[in-house]
């Protein structure tokens, strides 16, 4: 996004052929600015714009960058710590910084990546002050060994002052991460979704933010009916909406916002408890979360395509146990509504048992980064993995400090918590 102050004789159709070369985007530039809203309107329906008036204008939807974009080898970055690692580097405004002190990482499948890095502040270089502002919200790019993690927002650095030393800590997420805090924009009153589908209802509620939409998996039917309630922010609203279709939400490489159905990989390395690079596991097990049957009821327009749908957990129903949970799908078929209870119980599955790994190093045996989705065999029986079993990558924090060294950690879950295949067997058994 950028700005643009208003000058005599603009209108918002001429802004807007200047930027997008069409003067039909003015919408665009409206959708993004709510102080427009109640204006008289000129011939073309734009609101009046006045000299003076500053304008956010947009970035439209680009086109999805290949994974593994690398760093230019042209690029030559300002190094903040040179007896630090030069491992990760940030583009911020097209300015490459290196050299961190510590850092973590942290990439998930149902939720957005995050960074949070360290390293001795300057105070005196120019380059620090520019690049270094609280809430600018400048655009960035992360690099782990020159290539592309994920294109973001740079949040408010937190600078700290001791006697012996001056540091920054950079922090930031995604281009789509506003969507967590930033709620619908006035200019989208009255929300009108009923009929569209969730692709169609993201790209209309996130149009004005400049990152795009992206869909892998399939998005079911379109919406019969669908509320919005002020003050709920847009990723609240757009997770309802997608775990009634059995997807989840996280972020592209190039800060695109993800509506997916992870697909089950390959294990890509087996780790033993004892063995490098194995430093600990510690199981989350939570038995209020786990229940011996989900059921959900649909709730639509129509009558006749209303129904129910229950899930029977076996590992608990073998042993007697009744612990039943219902909910309401709003707007789902009786076609839908298998997908949203199936996808209900493996939510159920990945928050009641978790397990969470700690291992040497920023890369698998093979040498690839460790990222989300991955699965993994593991046996530990320390942690009641008392036989080899499969897991799925839920979570990634990879790490550096000068007490630890190199670590990732992982947060591991059955692997029919998100790829829809429920789980028969369970670690825990022998």
């Amino acid at each position: 996004m950028s700005s643009y102050t208003v000058k005599k004789g603009d209108t918002l159709g001429a802004i807007s052929t200047r930027q997008y070369g069409l003067s039909g985007k003015w919408v665009l530039i409206k959708n993004a600015n709510p102080q427009l809203m109640g204006r008289k309107t000129a011939a073309d329906g734009s609101p009046l714009i006045y000299p003076g008036d500053v304008l956010i204008i947009p970035a439209e939807e680009k086109p999805t960058e290949k994974v593994g974009k690398v760093l230019p080898e042209t690029t030559v970055p300002v190094v903040l710590d040179d007896t630090a690692a030069q491992d990760i580097t940030i583009l911020v405004d097209g300015k490459a910084f290196t050299g961190f002190s510590g850092y973590t990482i942290s990439m998930s499948l149902d939720s957005f990546d995050a960074f949070s890095f360290t390293a001795p502040f300057d105070d005196s270089v120019k380059e620090y002050r520019k690049a270094f502002k609280p809430f600018t919200y400048r655009q960035c790019s992360v690099y782990y060994d020159k290539k592309l993690l994920f294109n973001g927002t740079l949040l408010t650095p937190n600078p700290e002052v001791d006697p012996d030393k001056k540091t920054v800590t950079l922090q930031g997420y995604p281009s789509c991460g506003c969507v967590n805090e930033v709620c619908l924009p006035e200019t989208k009153y009255p929300p009108e979704y009923n009929g569209l589908n969730l692709s169609d209802i993201a790209k209309d509620a996130c149009g004005a933010f400049g990152f795009g939409i992206v869909i892998e998996g399939d998005e079911g039917a379109a919406f019969e009916k669908v509320e919005y309630s002020p003050g709920d922010t847009l990723f609240n609203f757009l997770k309802k909406l997608a775990e009634q279709r059995g997807l989840i939400i996280t972020n592209k490489p190039n800060g695109d916002l993800l509506f997916w159905q992870p697909k089950k990989e390959k294990v890509c390395a087996t780790i033993k408890e004892g063995e490098e690079p194995f430093l600990s596991c510690k199981p989350s097990f939570d038995s209020q979360k786990f229940f011996s049957h989900i059921t959900g009821f649909s709730k639509v327009e129509n009558e006749e395509d209303a129904g129910h749908y229950t899930y029977e957990n076996k590992l608990l129903t073998k042993a007697g146990v009744l612990r039943p949970y219902t909910f309401v799908a709003d707007d789902a078929t009786s076609t839908d509504l298998q997908n949203a209870v199936e996808a209900k119980a493996g939510r159920m599955f990945a928050s009641a048992a978790s397990y969470e790994l700690k291992v040497i190093g920023h890369k698998t045996p093979k040498g690839e980064l460790w990222r989300k989705n991955m699965a993994i065999s593991l046996i530990a029986p320390g942690a009641m993995i008392y036989r080899e079993s499969t897991f799925l990558i839920d979570n990634v924090t990879i790490q550096r400090s000068d007490s630890d060294g190199n670590v990732t950690t992982l947060k591991l879950v059955l692997p029919g918590a998100r790829d829809g295949s429920l789980p028969e067997e369970f670690p825990w058994e022998e």
